[in-house]
This record gives C-alpha cells, sequence and structure tokens, in this order.
C-alpha cells in the first residue's frame, strides 16, 4: 500500500472521518447532553466544565467515532446502536476514572470495588454518581459485562503502574513498559464495547496501536509532564531524531502486526485510513520540536523552553497541511 493510493484516497479519508464525528456529535447532543449538562448545576465540584467538555469534545466523541468507527471498518460491517452506546459510555468514564486516581485520591481498593461490583457501591460523590450511570449502562448492554469489568482492572492496573513515572530512579526500559501497557490496555478496553470475536492477531495489533496512541500522546504533552516531574520517553530524550526514529519503529511494528491479521486488505485499509491521521500527528509535533532543539544550542532540553514555545497547535492549518502530508508520505 504505497503513497499514490494514501493521495487518492486522502479527501475520501477526511470526509469519512468528519461524517463520523458529526454522526457522533448529534449522538451526544440527543442522548448525552441532557444528562450531563445538569450535573454542572448539583455537582459538589467533583464535576467541573472541564469534565464535561472533556466528555462531549474528547473521549465521548472520538473513543466512538474514531476509534470505535475504525474498529467497525475493519471487521467489515457498521456500528450498531447497542455498540454505539457501550462505546460512547466508555468514552463518558474515562477521564472520570482517570480522576478517580490522579486528583479524588481513591485507595486501590476503592477502585476495585467501583469497578468490580458498580450497584453495590456507596456513591459520596457527584463524579461517582456519573461515572457509574454509565459504566453500568454499559455492562447491562454488553452480552459479555465480565469482559468489561476485567479489561477496566487491567487499565486499573497499568495507571497505578504508570504511577512509578514520577521515581526518577525508574529506568527507561520500564518507562516503554509502562507507556506500552497503558495504552494497550485502554484500547482493548475499548475493544470490548464490540460484539465480533476478538482473535490473537487483532488483540495484539490493537495493544500496539494504542502504545503508539499513548507514545503520542506522551509527545504532545511533555511540557505538562516536565512539570509534573513525570518521565516519558519525550520528556527524557535529549535528541529529537531519535525520538522520531523510536515513533517511527514504533509505528512500523503496528502496522507489521496489521498484516498478520486474519481481515480482507480492503478491510485492512479502512482501519488504517481512520487510525493513521491521528498517529500522523505525533509527526507534526516532532518536527515542531526538531525546530526548536535546532534553535538551541544545548540540544532539545525540556526545561529550557517555555508552554508556549512547546506547544504545537493541530488547529493550525499548516500542521493540518503537514498531517495531510504525512498521511501521504507514511506508507501502510
Amino acid at each position: 500500500m504505497g503513497s499514490l493510493r494514501n493521495a487518492l484516497q486522502l479527501p475520501a479519508t477526511y470526509l469519512r472521518i468528519v461524517n463520523n464525528l458529526k454522526k457522533q456529535e448529534g449522538f451526544i447532543k440527543v442522548n448525552l447532553s441532557p444528562v450531563i449538562d445538569p450535573v454542572l448545576l448539583t455537582s459538589d465540584t467533583t464535576v467541573s466544565e472541564k469534565d464535561i467538555l472533556k466528555i462531549k469534545k474528547y473521549y465521548g466523541l472520538a473513543v466512538p467515532a474514531i476509534l470505535g468507527e475504525a474498529i467497525c471498518a475493519l471487521r467489515g460491517f457498521n456500528m450498531s446502536e447497542t455498540e454505539r452506546w457501550i462505546s460512547t459510555c466508555q468514552g463518558v468514564i474515562t477521564g472520570l476514572f482517570d480522576d478517580f486516581i490522579d486528583d479524588h485520591g481513591k485507595s486501590e481498593d476503592q477502585i476495585v470495588s467501583l469497578v468490580e461490583s458498580p450497584e453495590s457501591f456507596n456513591i459520596t460523590t457527584s463524579n461517582e454518581q456519573l461515572f457509574l450511570d454509565f459504566y453500568i449502562r454499559a455492562l447491562k448492554l454488553s452480552d459479555d459485562p465480565e469482559n468489561i469489568i476485567n479489561q477496566l482492572l487491567l487499565v486499573h492496573k497499568a495507571q497505578i503502574d504508570s504511577k512509578r513515572q514520577t521515581d526518577p530512579l525508574t529506568t527507561s526500559d520500564d518507562i516503554w513498559e509502562i507507556t506500552c501497557k497503558k495504552g494497550g490496555e485502554s484500547v482493548l478496553f475499548y475493544r470490548t464495547a464490540f460484539d465480533h470475536e476478538l482473535e490473537r492477531e487483532e488483540k495484539e495489533s490493537l495493544y500496539k496501536l494504542g502504545s503508539l496512541m499513548q507514545f503520542e500522546n506522551d509527545i504532545f504533552d511533555v511540557y505538562k509532564d516536565s512539570k509534573s516531574n513525570i518521565a516519558t520517553i519525550p520528556v527524557r530524550t535529549g535528541d529529537i531524531n531519535e525520538l522520531k526514529d523510536q515513533y517511527r519503529s514504533l509505528l512500523q511494528k503496528f502496522l507489521d502486526a496489521c498484516n498478520k491479521m486474519n481481515y480482507p486488505k480492503k478491510q485492512l485499509r479502512k482501519f488504517l485510513d481512520i487510525v493513521m491521521p491521528v498517529i500522523n500527528r505525533g509527526f507534526v509535533c516532532i518536527e515542531h520540536y526538531q525546530k526548536l532543539e535546532m534553535s538551541s544550542e544545548g540540544g532539545f532540553d525540556v526545561g529550557s523552553f517555555s508552554r508556549k514555545e512547546l506547544i504545537c497547535d493541530m488547529e493550525k492549518v499548516r500542521n493540518i497541511l503537514k498531517t495531510m502530508y504525512y498521511q501521504v508520505k507514511n506508507r501502510y
């Protein structure tokens, strides 16, 4: 699959993604907004406008409309209404679940109890109520709720393990393992919304996709992670060319895994058409850092640059065009 095919397919690819996003935005407007918007009026401050924004404009939107639609393209048939509901519920609870660990100081036992026995959990806060409303809905809609529960526990385990990234003695190899596990288990959690059987080759491919997406997220978040004393591969790097090689290597491992899947090539291409623009954003950010590195005598030291310098605004036209360039350039 080469650059010419990618170039010819580019308009249709972006139109498909835009249409998927619009469809999910409509679903959110009709089904979610009437439920989650009033929470701000009754919240005990554990649910903020930022939380609602993450639900409506990020996780609740992108999980079904990007990742979910990509999975459906791979298997070869459309997302059902039930699958859209489950996938959307998973998107809704993602940010809330992260906050239970990062911001609200819940113990590990409390979180495990929340995941394993949601209907008997003693609710004390608004964010717990919102989380459980959508988590229980997902479990009730699913034909295999135990699969959702077990995979969310693996996500939790990976998040707990990621706390080692604040320890300066944590090795780079450990950080790689943490990065891959955190992203890989999360994508496999989102996969539980879909009914078709998960074969070993697809599981491996989606795990590598999650690893790559987590790595990309870390690339964009170097300023925030640095200020929070969180060691990630991009934060620790002193050489952006090396960072680019690492990102490209992980991308190739993902593509190699994809080519081992048993799905028809046509469906595999449609799957990659949806996920590759997300991945290619990482190359745009790396290019942004390369320019900063060239302007610095001491190489790439995150601490020597301002927040404004490190921000790679992906809504700027030039960066959108660069993403399209990499979409054509990077063969798959």
